[in-house]
């Protein structure tokens, strides 16, 4: 790929039926040993051009494939349980077909294309008004900028229109290679026990909140060595024990992975860069976001640059344990875990997030409207302006009326490091009459035992406990960091 993919600086900015001698050749595929370094010994050889699908059915359960080197295109499959599906080196699925046969009309280059709109879902920043249309364009393998205009069309960007059956692009397309997506995902089923190993997924138009790999109706899929980017929505979708290690998943359309389950292990992955499409990172977006879910760990993970959060477990999580990730660079919170219940975050290296947003939400580590979670052991960066470890109260209610609440949460021996003037503690976002006010305070929730490093000519100090903003003095006197240290430097 160029140099664009390369990058770890995140952009803002059907399939045929089968024919019945692709059958024939698939059965006789069946009976091909593999000699690879990538794939067992017995495993069944699937060459590039011949229907992976076609080889899951005559299969059964239990099969074990191996993906030929190349491009298999196009390809949706729906695996049975116990399948393992190998690649070797170099191969790669790839959601697009080719588009050709461009011609010039008046400002515009423009192709005849039958790409059938998905319904749109999601919702996008003001800046990306399209972010939510799955279809995509990609010239020389990088992606365009969706306009709902041809009249706004610019360099870079593409217009598709759907009733007239044709896409429009600013730029000559002349000896460049052009795609345009046609599958919505590469792997799909409620099937268990799958394996996908050693593969590439790329420019599959999943909606957001799908992934192109999606485990999410399965249950023990292991998701392992995979290089999963360029897809619309998300590039993983996982599920009640699922796994997902090794993978370098980067450049998606709205998030890295997003699903919920029980028992999910997230672990020695890259999540850089997602979030190219423009989704609004309040809604979902960035890197990584379990919801609804109990035995969730994000563990020894890179997860920067993303246009959004960083790792984000969020409605009623139980049992989530966040540890030794490095997380930077990311637009939205690093750390962010939001009106759930107990978890750990610790041993973390935390820096340089949040400048997306503002007040006391622009944190490195932010504990929302959640109880009982522990946070000890990391180490923090924080940038100018934003804040360190904050604890947060919106008096926010569940589906079922309860309120939540931001209590019993301990913030112990993490060391902040401020580049401007230090932000940390626990804000109220709600008013006098409502039943939360006051909980930061009553609640049980602790700082201490915390080393703070600033600089000494950094700014007024913001210590914020309920809504008392104060300094380093003043956040002691509230019982706060009777055993922590706030360590000055003039550098």
């Amino acid at each position: 790929m160029g140099a664009w993919i390369r990058s770890s600086t995140a952009r803002r900015t059907v399939i045929g039926t089968l024919a019945l001698s692709s059958v024939l050749i698939l059965t006789a595929a069946a009976l091909v040993k593999v000699n690879s370094s990538s794939c067992p010994l017995d495993a069944i050889a699937i060459e590039p051009g011949s229907s992976i699908q076609a080889a899951v059915d005559i299969s059964g359960e239990g099969a074990v494939f191996c993906l030929k080197e190349g491009i298999h295109r196009a390809q949706a499959v729906r695996p049975r349980p116990g399948q393992i599906f190998y690649g070797e080196s170099g191969t790669v699925l790839n959601g697009s077909r080719l588009l050709d046969g461009f011609r010039r009309e008046k400002n515009y280059w423009v192709a005849n294309s039958q790409l059938q709109r998905i319904p749109r879902h999601g919702e996008c920043l003001p800046s990306a008004p399209a972010c939510d249309q799955p279809e995509a364009v990609f010239i020389d393998d990088k992606p365009l900028t969706k306009v709902l205009s041809k009249d706004a069309l610019a360099s870079n960007e593409v217009y598709i229109d759907y009733a007239g059956g044709r896409v429009y692009v600013a730029d000559d397309p002349t000896n460049h290679k052009v795609e345009a997506t046609i599958a919505t995902f590469a792997f799909e089923s409620d099937a268990s026990d799958v394996v996908i190993s050693n593969l590439t997924v790329e420019k599959y138009g999943s909606r957001a909140q799908k992934g192109a790999i999606h485990a999410r109706e399965g249950a023990r899929w292991m998701i392992e060595n995979c290089i999963v980017r360029l897809n619309s929505g998300s590039g993983i979708g996982v599920g009640t024990g699922t796994r997902v290690h090794n993978c370098d998943i980067h450049h998606n359309g709205q998030i890295g992975i997003a699903g919920n389950g029980k028992d999910i292990l997230i672990e020695d992955n890259r999540i850089w860069s997602n979030n190219i499409y423009g989704f609004d990172p309040e809604w979902e977006a960035g890197g990584a976001k379990i919801a609804r879910s109990s035995g969730v760990t994000f563990r020894r993970n890179h997860v920067n640059d993303n246009n959004g959060i960083g790792l984000w477990c969020d409605i009623e999580c139980r049992n989530v344990i966040y540890e030794d990730n490095i997380v930077e660079n990311n637009q939205y919170n690093g750390i962010f875990h939001e009106i759930s219940f107990n978890a750990v975050i610790r041993r973390n290296v935390v820096r340089h997030n949040g400048r997306g947003r503002s007040w006391f939400w622009r944190a490195d580590i932010a504990i929302a409207a959640s109880q009982d979670v522990e946070v000890t052991g990391n180490t923090v960066t924080v940038e100018p302006g934003a804040c360190g470890i904050m604890l947060i109260d919106q008096g926010r209610r569940s589906e079922k009326g309860a309120m939540y609440k931001t209590r019993n949460n301990t913030v112990r021996a993490n060391e902040m490091t401020f580049e401007g003037a230090p932000c940390a503690g626990g804000a109220s976002d709600t008013k006098p009459e409502n039943e939360n006010f006051g909980i930061i305070s009553n609640g049980n929730n602790r700082f201490d035992a915390n080393t703070y490093r600033v600089r000494g000519t950094s700014g007024p100090a913001r210590f914020v406990w309920d809504e008392d903003v104060t300094d380093w003095d003043g956040f002691r006197r509230k019982g706060l960091e009777q055993s922590g240290r706030q360590v000055l430097s003039d550098k």
